[in-house]
């Protein structure tokens, strides 16, 4: 392993300073060498993983939720380009969503041995690449259709909803329009068409705050579910089925495993997400793309 010290970059977003020292003081009890960078934008962190990799800086932690890893991990990948299966990422978890962390995560009576002895193991994420050639890519999970409308739904809404609620309270608004989206989808060249009501493909086994999604999902094998249209009723009725893994055995879901998908649309553009981040709209390509990055993990 790299003997420089962990670079942290502490979101103060979402790790406000006093959730962070409780991490510094855990770090320093432990006497773990590191360098603490506070930021408030991405294009900070930007600049700061710049001048981190240019010096030869290769350990990074994320202290934050989904979006710091999503936006950390991203600019890492892009800038490291093919040299970034020498990188390794791990997250101090804060706020309240931590979905990457919910999989992938080391808990804390761990973490200390992990960050001292360097174990890691390779890190799978999927790509995503539209046809002007724009690539980006998900940590933990891609989302379409309805579960886009209600990340666009969070970030257009001028009430803030905070906590573990947010999300759910989101996707019942988002429910109460009526919406469905067409289009083909190709998985590993087999064809899906018809109309949708989401699409959630990753690596990672929940996304929304806890929504065990994607129970299928191996370290291994990313996973894909697709999700027909159903009444609002049925709905209201399932929505425990989406924390209790059980949402993929509904008549509606179709459950799979992919290395590749193809999502070209009839009608209305497929609304994307990642990670909790907006990304844009469909057509779009996803493949699983296998140790580009490593993971702190547990011993």
């Amino acid at each position: 392993m790299n003997a420089k010290p962990w670079c942290i970059i502490v979101n103060l977003s979402t790790c406000p300073v006093e959730e962070w020292e409780v991490w510094r003081a855990i770090l320093d009890k432990h006497k773990i060498p590191f360098s603490a960078h506070l930021t408030v934008s991405i294009d900070q962190v930007y600049r700061i993983l710049s001048r981190l990799l240019l010096t030869g800086h290769q350990q990074f932690l994320f202290a934050g939720g989904d979006g710091t890893i999503h936006h950390g991990g991203n600019i890492l990948l892009k800038l490291a380009g093919d040299k970034s299966s020498g990188l390794t990422i791990g997250v101090l978890p804060c706020g309240t969503g931590n979905d990457w962390f919910r999989t992938f995560g080391v808990a804390e009576d761990k973490l200390v041995t992990s960050l001292k002895e360097g174990t890691t193991v390779p890190m799978n994420v999927v790509r995503i690449t539209w046809p002007d050639g724009r690539e980006h890519y998900a940590m933990n999970m891609v989302g379409g259709a309805l579960d886009a409308a209600v990340v666009d739904s969070l970030l257009k809404s001028p009430m803030k909803f905070y906590g573990s609620l947010k999300y759910p309270i989101a996707l019942i608004k988002t429910l109460l329009k009526s919406r469905k989206w067409n289009a083909e989808i190709l998985v590993d060249e087999i064809s899906y068409s018809g109309s949708w009501l989401t699409i959630e493909a990753g690596f990672g086994k929940y996304c929304g705050g806890g929504m065990y999604v994607l129970p299928h999902a191996e370290s291994d094998r990313a996973a894909l579910l697709l999700m027909k249209p159903k009444s609002l009723l049925s709905h209201v009725l399932s929505i425990f089925k989406l924390y209790n893994g059980k949402i993929a055995k509904q008549k509606e879901a179709i459950a799979l495993h992919f290395s590749t998908i193809k999502i070209n649309h009839s009608g209305n553009p497929i609304p994307l997400e990642a990670d909790g981040e907006w990304l844009g709209t469909s057509p779009v390509s996803l493949e699983a793309c296998y140790g580009i990055i490593n993971r702190v993990t547990g011993v």
